[in-house]
């Protein structure tokens, strides 16, 4: 079920991206995760045990338990395995997203092609968070943000998804969520460290299958299995180094963003390979859902 659950979420990306980002985010916003939090900051937030890794187990873990109970009542029949389809699917859009890193740079993009060099550096600040000395690393930086998004907003859930069921990716995105506010969380931030981790290596494989293999692999081997090196930092690492040696394109706008348009094909071979992966997955039986 996880390989069909995959492929109706998808439907609904392709049709959700053919619209505004208003009409994505209404989907994938956290606003329901910052009310639930709010309501048990008020309603708990005097009591001297709601604190720490407790609070943040509570807000974070108590509705991924009851999604994950919910799926492993509810699973006999063809009318509730119906139902469980049709609330996963719900699950894996509100999870992934809310935008691809390429409709992201729709702005970045457009202001080369119009040589408005400031405005497009503007954009790649506002995408990567990070202020570059010079256009080579202006590129640079947002290769490497185009990996480590797209593995934020999508390869990471999907991968969690066929783990753990949809109780996976939604202790993902909350994760994400969380630590977005929180970045010292006590307990949040060494679990999503454990799932980048894992989810990065799954991911770096799949680069290393669609892109440069041999660059892949002498750049990533030694840090494969360190468990210092982060996943995302992995993620970057293989990605920039699986695009290979990038050609050149056929007019200057183009050359300008050559690597950064390598990146993005790069991530879209990639996405195809872990497509491919949940269906060998789900085909074996190896999925949790």
């Amino acid at each position: 079920m996880a390989l069909l659950t995959l492929i109706i979420a998808l439907l609904f990306e392709r049709y959700f991206h053919t619209g505004s980002s208003e009409e994505r985010e209404k989907y994938s916003n956290a606003g329901w995760f910052v009310a639930y939090q709010k309501r048990l900051a008020e309603s708990f937030g005097g009591q001297s045990w709601f604190k720490g890794w407790l609070a943040e187990a509570i807000l974070i873990l108590l509705p991924v338990f009851l999604i994950y109970l919910l799926f492993e009542t509810f699973d006999d029949g063809f009318l509730s395995s119906l139902v469980m389809l049709a609330l996963a699917v719900v699950i894996l859009v509100h999870c992934l997203g809310p935008e691809s890193p390429r409709k992201s740079l729709r702005g970045y993009f457009s202001d080369i092609a119009n040589d408005d060099e400031q405005g497009a550096y503007e954009h790649a600040v506002a995408f990567t968070g990070q202020e570059a000395d010079d256009w080579a690393q202006t590129q640079h930086l947002v290769s490497e943000a185009i990996f480590t998004e797209t593995q934020r907003r999508y390869a990471a859930v999907v991968i969690w998804f066929v783990i753990l069921g949809p109780a996976g990716a939604l202790l993902y995105r909350l994760l994400d969520w969380y630590l977005g506010n929180n970045p010292e969380g006590t307990l949040s931030a060494p679990l999503k460290t454990v799932m980048d981790w894992v989810a990065g290596r799954i991911s770096a494989l799949a680069y290393l299958l669609a892109g440069d293999m041999a660059s892949g692999v002498s750049k990533i081997k030694k840090k494969f299995f360190d468990f210092n090196v982060g996943g995302m930092q992995l993620i970057e690492e293989a990605g920039v180094a699986a695009i290979g040696p990038v050609l050149d394109c056929e007019n200057e706008e183009k050359q300008k963003v050559a690597e950064n348009l390598c990146a993005l094909k790069l991530t879209e071979r990639t996405g195809v390979i872990l497509f491919a992966f949940v269906a060998v997955m789900s085909l074996l039986g190896w999925t949790s859902f």
